[in-house]
């Protein structure tokens, strides 16, 4: 009687320490969300070196452009005034599908003040598996993020606002 007294103590104890810990894991912060797709190097369009990796856990916005879309010359302006106006937010464009110099005449036409990725060869787009532009990810600070992609209309400049406001 006394060893089935002594087991049954042990098992009890073992109950109350796994219930225990597994309450003190559910209270520690939660991680945030790693998004793979931005596991990737790159080379702007000024010729640095760009580590998407370096996004993680921050609120951003990537734009897939290429220099000859109707809409993505359409929301050009918009996107530098957004993203201009909002410090707190990493813009990227991703440009593809174009020669290196009319993607750079294109971001000194429209001002585009921030990083812009020479994608030429498309790989980054098919990461994100972008059918066609103009496109956007928006990501939160938690790792989060948002697909946004209409091929027939280029995103007014009030809705890009509007979302970026909500990364924040």
């Amino acid at each position: 009687m006394r060893v089935h007294c002594s087991i049954l103590t042990k098992l009890v104890a073992l109950v109350v320490i796994t219930v225990a810990l597994a309450a003190g894991t559910s209270i520690a912060p939660r991680a945030l969300a790693a998004d793979d797709r931005l596991n990737f190097t790159a080379t702007t369009l000024s010729g640095a070196p760009f580590n998407g990796a370096g996004l993680q856990g921050k609120p951003a916005v990537l734009w897939f452009w290429t220099p000859w879309c109707p809409y993505c010359n359409a929301e050009a302006p918009g996107v530098s005034q957004v993203a201009a106006a909002n410090p707190g937010v990493t813009f990227v464009g991703v440009a593809a599908h174009s020669d290196v110099e009319a993607m750079q005449n294109f971001v000194s036409k429209y001002n585009l003040n921030f990083t812009n990725l020479n994608d030429a060869d498309g790989s980054i787009w098919a990461r994100y598996n972008v059918p066609w532009q103009p496109a956007y990810v928006f990501y939160r600070a938690d790792g989060t993020s948002t697909f946004v992609n209409n091929p027939t209309a280029a995103m007014p400049q009030q809705e890009l606002s509007d979302r970026v406001a909500a990364l924040k």
